[in-house]
């Protein structure tokens, strides 16, 4: 072999050395912890936005369904109604031609005096009245009848499609579950973090650790209205993160906000940005305990505990704890009426 197809050949394997082996020894290489987290903070955000959109969907499906039982019942009402007013509409029918000596136009003939006719005339007229208006029941009643019995239709139309949406969500979120959970363990050694008293942590509540878990000690003071609310929102410290649940095993965010201000006999739905339009919006300076504080394009939900402090139910593998106020980028403020 010359010298020069010597060099060529080296050439050529170097190549090969760098272009084969260096991609397959940089693809064994194992992300560093850092790079875990950075990885676990992007899917929980993405996730939370994905959960919240579920919860949503869940709420307006039980709207549907306490909609499409009204129309359910109201349909069935009329339908009865429909059923008598034809029966009424035979009977007169009936009676107009086989009963009674006025039972119809030919009895005319037989009358003998001006009086009876005068008479006669006045009972057909009665008679007709009297059927014209069952008539009209009649026609009003089965309008009346299809008209709800499409919007019915339509609702469980509806209601299926969201059923089937929602099936089709949960499924996503098990799938993401699953991926969050091993870089989770990866990063952490665990999927999911551990309750255990704390210091208040000045971080976001990020990365499987942080913020007060625990849930021993007082609540803090609040106003009469919302005692109840910070009082069970403490009392939940430490609980897992569960999504699309409000209780009482554990809570996903709006799952808390719901579950908590119900202890103060509020209802509000199960959805971030349904709460967020549920309540009346405030200032940063007006904000006391129990309020509601909104993050993440409406995504995220924490309440407020006083001292630049909230309450809140982070993200999937971690529990509930207590973080800064200003953890991440707020949207808004909210106070329950």
């Amino acid at each position: 072999m010359s010298a020069s197809r010597a060099i060529l050949r080296a050439v050529v394997l170097a190549a090969v050395a760098v272009g084969v082996l260096a991609p397959t020894s940089a693809a064994l290489a194992e992300p560093s912890s850092a790079e875990l987290t950075k990885q676990i903070d992007k899917a929980s955000h993405e996730l939370e936005v994905v959960i919240e959109s579920y919860n949503k969907i869940n709420e307006e499906l039980k709207a549907t369904q306490a909609a499409a039982k009204d129309l359910s019942e109201k349909t069935a009402a009329l339908e009865q109604q429909v059923e008598q007013a034809s029966t009424n509409v035979g009977q007169l029918a009936s009676r107009a031609y086989k009963s009674g000596r006025f039972s119809d136009a030919n009895t005319l003939l037989t009358l003998n005096d001006s009086q009876d006719l005068m008479a006669g005339l006045s009972v057909l007229e009665q008679l007709a009245q009297a059927r014209n208006d069952e008539v009209a029941a009649y026609t009003a009643t089965e309008a009346k009848y299809a008209e709800e019995k499409a919007k019915l239709d339509a609702a469980e139309k509806k209601q299926k499609a969201q059923k089937d949406e929602a099936g089709k969500r949960k499924a996503g979120i098990e799938g993401e579950l699953k991926n969050l959970y091993s870089l989770r363990k990866a990063a952490y050694g665990r999927e999911q973090e551990q309750a255990a008293a704390a210091p208040v942590s000045n971080g976001g509540g990020n990365s499987g650790g942080g913020g007060n878990s625990g849930g021993g000690g007082a609540a803090p003071s609040a106003p009469a209205g919302s005692s109840a609310v910070v009082q069970f929102a403490y009392a939940q410290l430490g609980k897992p993160y569960i999504y699309a649940s409000a209780g009482p095993t554990g809570f996903d965010c709006s799952g808390l906000v719901k579950a908590a201000w119900a202890k103060a006999g509020k209802s509000l739905p199960h959805n971030a940005a349904m709460q967020y339009n549920a309540t009346a919006r405030i200032s940063a300076s007006q904000v006391v305990p129990g309020d509601l504080v909104f993050y993440n394009g409406l995504a995220h939900v924490a309440i407020a505990i006083g001292g630049d402090k909230v309450i809140h139910a982070p993200r999937p593998g971690e529990v509930l704890t207590i973080a800064p106020l200003n953890m991440m980028s707020i949207v808004g403020y909210g106070r329950v009426r």
